[in-house]
């Protein structure tokens, strides 16, 4: 019925979210478009921020590739997952 989806399809299709101004939110880790707030001191091709508030895994990195960022994403996600 429904096939298993490759982390290269996951990656794509949460790309085209962020493309589309949609954040993402797993519990306390956010994957965010900075464009879509108002910030003065962010660079504007840095534009992707992945913040986790998790105790055991706390983060937060400002990103240009929306690949990179999303790939961290998914390790946080599953790291957290894993704990809990």
């Amino acid at each position: 019925m429904f096939q298993k989806v490759t982390e290269k399809e996951m990656v794509a299709l949460i790309v085209f979210m962020l493309e589309q101004n949609i954040d993402l939110q797993f519990g306390k880790i956010s994957l965010c478009d900075l464009r879509n707030y108002r910030y003065g001191n962010v660079r504007r091709d840095r534009r992707y921020q992945v913040h986790s508030e998790d105790r055991q895994y706390p983060f937060s990195m400002i990103y240009d590739d929306p690949s990179i960022a999303v790939k961290k994403f998914l390790f946080l996600k599953q790291k957290s997952r894993k704990m809990h």
